[in-house]
């Protein structure tokens, strides 16, 4: 994706994500404990037992930590973010040991059940119904055709001759190369 984000414009994800997979391919080196943990297949964290209950560590974080970001009194609401934010986040472990405990005592907690979103009948008929209403609109609107032209498949507006898309891997790589070196 460097290449599409250095394209595209998207230079903050671009620094971003090159300064964290020079970071990850140095991983065996500098933390061989973790390496060796996601070389074993333990890519997810697990907050309970349950089937489906694996979730990447960003969404670990959004669940337990950001839901009190969003809560009244949290950090995007009420006081000026800048001068909380400090206070904020070297209080968020202790905060969440706090929730976690009220949440047990009091028998009043954030909780699914055991069976995935995915799988209930509701959702495999609003599945069904998306996919076929995706279908309907593709047959009217064939983009599989031999037409070489950039355009728009629901309005049909063509792009002018000299947009480049179709080259963003290349420009973006050109882009890379030149960042190679450089202090983030």
């Amino acid at each position: 994706m460097l290449p599409f984000f250095v394209a595209a414009g998207h230079n903050l994800y671009a620094k971003s994500a090159y300064v964290y997979l020079s970071m990850m391919q140095r991983l065996e080196i500098d933390h061989p404990e973790v390496y060796r943990h996601f070389k074993a297949g333990h890519h997810v964290l697990r907050r309970t037992d349950r089937f489906w209950s694996g979730l990447s560590t960003d969404l670990t974080i959004e669940q337990i930590l950001m839901r009190s970001v969003k809560s009244s009194g949290g950090l995007t609401r009420g006081r000026g973010m800048e001068s909380q934010r400090a206070q904020w986040i070297l209080s968020m472990p202790a905060c969440a040991d706090y929730n976690s405990a009220m949440q047990d005592l009091t028998g009043v907690g954030y909780c699914t059940s055991d069976q995935h979103k995915e799988a209930t009948r509701a959702r495999k008929e609003r599945d069904r119904v998306d996919t076929l209403a995706i279908l309907e609109y593709l047959t009217e609107r064939n983009p599989f055709t031999n037409d070489v032209s950039l355009r728009n498949i629901e309005t049909g507006v063509e792009a002018e001759p000299d947009v480049n898309v179709d080259k963003a891997e290349s420009t973006g790589n050109k882009t890379l190369e030149l960042m190679k070196g450089q202090k983030f």
